[in-house]
């Protein structure tokens, strides 16, 4: 076949994934070589064979027709993003206004105007640029890593509504709350491993007294609720809570507890320690970080198996009711 048509082909198999390359091109020259056949008797010259590619247009279009539409965060995900960063521009401001103003008045030095008023707005400003990068990253990534919210249409059937006290009900509202809430916690988290510890003073220039901890387990925290947010649009994205997505979010939840005693618990109380070397006397006060960490691992269990045993007494009850109806046909 014409050298032309060989050129061509290339330069498409040039724009397309490496994997589905060879199979696209195969089809594709087949069918330009069988409209070439239908068009022309004989060996089409090489004006024939241009004006048949021209028809098929630019190799970059003709490559585009073969790939799914790609986008940063695609329109299905969209809406859930910025329920999440809405919540998130209304909270983090006013977070970060009250602990750099709580820590200006607190602080040994006379306040001032700069410190006061310029500087929170300066850091809430920066802090809600940050959020608003770090919530558009993670749904960017879990639109790359092909996680939707988008089920297939499918007929309405009344008969498949839930029932009004179905516990597998996603609350969409809660959800994306969860979500901007992890967003946040994840951004106090980079911010802090970014100044090298612990400090209330959301300033990078300036971020005060600084607790240290391990760069470890921030970046395991951080895993942690990457994780939790993943869950979180599963869940939304089958419209319902199953026992898997939801134990699984309630033991991410709980190692989440655990990884909160290396980073703040334990930390912070080190330094009262530190500074207040006769509180080493009192009795169990030394044990005071592990007995939070147990007792908040304790509530977290506590408070997700009631509904997670309605699930599964749901589940159940579904599944007799199944098999009652198939046995009955």
């Amino acid at each position: 076949m014409n050298e032309l048509v060989g050129r061509y082909i290339h330069q498409v198999g040039r724009y397309l994934p490496p994997k589905e390359r060879a199979e696209i091109e195969a089809e594709l020259r087949s069918q330009i070589e069988d409209q070439l056949d239908d068009r022309f008797e004989g060996t089409p010259t090489q004006a024939d064979v241009a004006s048949v590619l021209a028809g098929w247009g630019h190799p970059y279009q003709i490559a585009s027709s073969y790939r799914d539409e790609q986008y940063l965060i695609g329109p299905d995900i969209y809406p859930v993003m910025m329920m999440a960063l809405r919540y998130g521009w209304l909270i983090i401001p006013a977070i970060v206004l009250f602990l750099n103003i709580f820590a200006e008045l607190t602080s040994s030095q006379p306040a001032t105007f700069l410190g006061l008023v310029v500087e929170p707005l300066l850091a809430a400003l920066y802090a809600t640029f940050i959020f608003s990068g770090v919530v558009v990253l993670i749904f960017a990534i879990i639109q790359h890593l092909g996680i939707t919210l988008k089920e297939a249409a499918a007929p309405f059937n009344p008969v498949d509504l839930p029932e009004i006290d179905d516990p597998s009900v996603v609350d969409r509202f809660e959800s994306a709350f969860g979500i901007t809430l992890g967003a946040i916690i994840m951004l106090v988290l980079l911010y802090w491993l970014q100044v090298g510890g612990l400090t209330l003073r959301f300033n990078l220039n300036d971020p005060g007294d600084v607790i240290p901890i391990s760069a470890f387990w921030i970046a395991f925290l951080v895993v942690i609720i990457i994780n939790i947010i993943i869950t979180h649009l599963i869940a939304m994205r089958r419209n319902r809570w199953g026992v898997g997505t939801w134990l699984t979010e309630t033991i991410l939840e709980t190692v989440g507890v655990f990884g909160m005693y290396f980073v703040l618990y334990k930390p912070i109380f080190e330094r009262i320690m530190a500074d207040n070397p006769s509180l080493t006397e009192v009795p169990l006060l030394t044990s005071t970080p592990e007995i939070i960490a147990i007792t908040g691992a304790i509530l977290t269990l506590i408070s997700r198996s009631s509904r997670f045993i309605k699930l599964w007494n749901h589940r159940t009850t579904h599944t007799t009711s199944f098999f009652i109806q198939a046995d009955s046909r």
